[in-house]
């Protein structure tokens, strides 16, 4: 009996720290979305991410939400903290998957939307122009592709970035 207990916790512990399915991430992705204008959606995000598989997928979601928790943060210390510490996991979970587009998205969407004394801007141009080449080849699922070239839309382009975006919405 107690062997078979075990077992039915072992099951369910494993079911529940699995890697994410294709709803739990497409959930992960809507709950990033959300978390911007609420603490509690993040803060429900991070729950949800410390129960998965520690991928390059949710490690990535991890860090880009501690960074959000930052936002969310009243305390300057608390606020450089939590970025600091989701700047650090994002970048673990792209150097586990440097050819993950979407780690890629996220890092330019936080380094882009960072105040410019955090001095996290390293890589814009370069993840930028990944994301422009990954859009052009298709790369990138169609929601996934939606969401880019949204974000994309609103930063400083030049002409010819622009026109790549133009072509790719036609």
């Amino acid at each position: 009996m107690l062997a078979k207990n075990l077992v039915l916790l072992l099951l369910l512990f494993t079911l529940s720290a699995s890697s994410p399915s294709a709803s739990t991430k497409q959930q992960i992705r809507e709950m990033y979305a959300k978390s911007y204008s609420c603490k509690q959606t993040t803060q429900q995000l991070l729950k949800l991410l410390a129960v998965q598989e520690q991928n390059a997928f949710t490690l990535g979601y991890t860090g880009a939400a501690k960074m959000m928790m930052a936002k969310h943060a009243f305390n300057p210390f608390t606020k450089i903290s939590n970025f600091n510490a989701g700047k650090k996991l994002l970048n673990v979970a792209i150097g586990k998957d440097k050819a993950n587009t979407e780690l890629i998205f996220l890092r330019y969407a936080n380094q882009v939307s960072a105040p410019s004394f955090l001095g996290y801007d390293d890589h814009i141009e370069a993840d930028k122009q990944l994301l422009l080449k990954s859009l052009a080849s298709k790369q990138l699922d169609e929601q996934l592709a939606k969401t880019v070239i949204s974000f994309l839309q609103q930063q400083k382009l030049t002409t010819t970035e622009k026109q790549q975006l133009t072509n790719l919405t036609q």
